[in-house]
């Protein structure tokens, strides 16, 4: 966060103003996407434009065309088409700036897929690289500090997978690695400072998983660490500006029968005791949604769904941020469309991108894929002392 340089003098409070200090903000909408998608691959480009690939446009209609988020012009424009048609693809950001995608599901058998391709942003076309091992559906993709990327996870045909492989943009392909300590679909997964990668929660075979691992990319091995409160899946991952890592939202999945139970409590690991703690309590529990640490420090958790009985999913409109200060949530504002499974992405002005997902559409049709977009936008505010001095480090 920026910090205006120390003031030598006092000045009147009355006409002192500092944006050191971000307190709430709002949605704004932004263009609409080119088309619907949902079940899509995202990152973030060195230029600042962000890549959205894949997915679905409705129920069977799986996408193969590409589009680009341009901040500077509000809206999104069409790039390269990927080699095959993808459904939730995993996604990694290169250090070289080309954007790495693999497995997820094609076809109209929506069979799982083995194969990978590079987005070269410079060319704005996808071209194919080496294929994985086997087929990979719902798999995390994590950047390492020396620029290959660990594959884990995910699922075959029916098989829950616990294997991992490493992709090595110099070579253009894969390696297998250490094995998951438990297999796991859906894994968060998020590299910490040390280098080392924590990977949480997801589905096992019986269900959602409260155990947590760390892989060691020195070793290539993975180690268990500090259990979640309890099994969940599709939650959040934030990694905070002091290294911990929260952890927000989810659900039971509904395995035990009947209606999902959502959990909205939120809990941080530590990488330094490897165990998770309590922080406070989501105001509206949700899964599915989309979280992002903001400038300031606190951490934006936006949209999400839960089930209420018919017609189904209700998105949860009601953005709300967590304080690392007093680990507590407070409300900041409805979204102007909200979504699930919209993967957030924050932009270099430090607005959040919320594009696509799924979207209400009305009693007959449910939840469909949109194309509406919108960015939260963090409210700077004047910090007044009654010292005259603003809040500037001394």
């Amino acid at each position: 966060m920026h910090r205006p340089h120390p003031i030598a003098c006092a000045i009147p409070a009355f006409i002192l103003s500092s944006a050191s200090a971000i307190a709430g903000g709002s949605f704004q909408r932004s263009g609409d996407m080119a088309t619907p998608r949902a079940s899509y691959g995202t990152a973030l480009l060195p230029d600042g434009r962000v890549l959205f690939t894949g997915g679905i446009a409705d129920f069977g209609v799986h996408l193969i065309q590409a589009e680009l988020y341009d901040p500077a012009s509000d809206a999104f424009v069409a790039t390269g088409s990927m080699t095959q048609t993808r459904m939730r693809p995993t996604v990694a950001a290169l250090a070289d700036g080309r954007v790495l995608v693999l497995g997820g599901r094609s076809g109209t058998s929506g069979d799982a897929l083995a194969t990978a391709e590079l987005y070269d942003p410079a060319t704005g076309q996808f071209s194919g690289t080496g294929s994985m091992a086997g087929p990979r559906y719902v798999a995390s993709a994590t950047l390492l500090e020396d620029g290959r990327v660990l594959v884990a996870g995910g699922l075959t045909a029916r098989d829950v997978l616990a294997s991992a492989e490493l992709y090595d943009p110099a070579t253009g392909t894969f390696s297998a690695t250490g094995a998951l300590v438990e297999a796991r679909i859906q894994p968060l997964a998020l590299r910490l400072a040390d280098g080392r990668v924590l990977i949480a929660g997801g589905d096992g075979v019986g269900g959602p998983l409260a155990s947590a691992e760390l892989y060691d990319p020195l070793t290539g091995t993975f180690a268990s660490t500090g259990d979640l409160p309890e099994p969940r899946e599709v939650q959040s991952f934030v990694r905070l500006a002091d290294g911990r890592v929260l952890m927000a939202g989810g659900s039971d999945g509904g395995y035990g029968g009947g209606f999902p139970i959502y959990y909205p409590g939120a809990a941080v690991y530590d990488p330094a005791t490897a165990t998770f703690t309590p922080a406070g309590t989501l105001a509206h529990a949700r899964e599915m949604q989309a979280a992002a640490r903001l400038p300031d420090g606190r951490v934006l958790v936006a949209g999400g769904a839960h089930l209420v009985g018919e017609p189904g999913s209700v998105t949860v409109a009601i953005a709300e941020a967590w304080d690392p200060a007093t680990a507590s949530f407070e409300a900041i504002g409805p979204m102007v469309v909200p979504r699930y499974e919209a993967t957030p992405v924050t932009l270099a002005d430090g607005s959040v991108l919320l594009a696509g997902g799924w979207a209400f559409a009305g009693d007959t049709v449910g939840d469909m894929p949109t194309v509406a977009a919108e960015r939260f936008v963090p409210e700077t505010t004047d910090a007044i002392f009654v010292d005259g001095f603003d809040g500037a480090a001394r």
